[in-house]
């Protein structure tokens, strides 16, 4: 039965992803990825309450696998800049497959999400999701000053990736890596990054 569920919930976030790149967001309904899927929709509605909770889904994994990246590179010696890199890379790596309005979509829904999660109470701890981790483990190394404000930091390098992924999809994701010179500007910001 547990397997029928997640198959049933991957159907679904596969069929949500297929539509979103050939009909766009806006235009994929509920209906059809359940159509797309083979599932009714009050299966859809057992495991999300609206489709763009299905685009949170996909960015849940991506965010796993940035920060399990993340521990693979600090498992051998590394600058902080790597470390960044091998966060947005992921990310990067995962945007490219998507046009420009989902990836619009996506930045705009985590915003939404942290708007309610404050309104509920949520610390800035719990907003900081995509570079706590790394930055603990990067200060535990001895790659940040131990007196910075970890949380405060992840949470505008969090900004600032997300301010620059709007732009980098805006620029229909050009040439220039995107990963590579956010890490940049996100370890000078913290006093890390040194220019060869």
């Amino acid at each position: 039965m547990r397997a029928r569920s997640h198959a049933s919930r991957d159907a679904i976030v596969q069929a949500a992803l297929a539509l979103w790149r050939t009909k766009g967001f806006a235009g994929t309904t509920v209906t059809d990825i359940c159509k797309a899927a083979g599932v009714s929709k009050a299966l859809f509605y057992v495991y999300f309450a609206r489709r763009e909770d299905v685009l949170m889904e996909i960015e849940v994994f991506t965010m796993r696998d940035a920060h399990l990246a993340a521990r693979a590179l600090a498992s051998r010696p590394y600058e902080l800049v790597d470390l960044i890199e091998a966060v947005i890379g992921v990310l990067e790596h995962g945007m490219r497959r998507y046009p420009p309005e989902l990836i619009f979509e996506a930045v705009i829904e985590t915003y939404r999400i942290e708007r309610r999660a404050l309104a509920e109470g949520a610390t800035e701890a719990d907003l900081a999701f995509l570079f706590l981790e790394p930055f603990e483990q990067a200060r535990r190394d001895g790659r940040l000053p131990p007196d910075i404000d970890i949380v405060r930091a992840a949470r505008i390098a969090q900004i600032l990736v997300a301010d620059g992924i709007r732009s980098w999809a805006a620029a229909d994701r050009c040439e220039r890596p995107l990963a590579e010179t956010l890490a940049k500007e996100i370890s000078a910001l913290l006093g890390a990054y040194r220019h060869p």
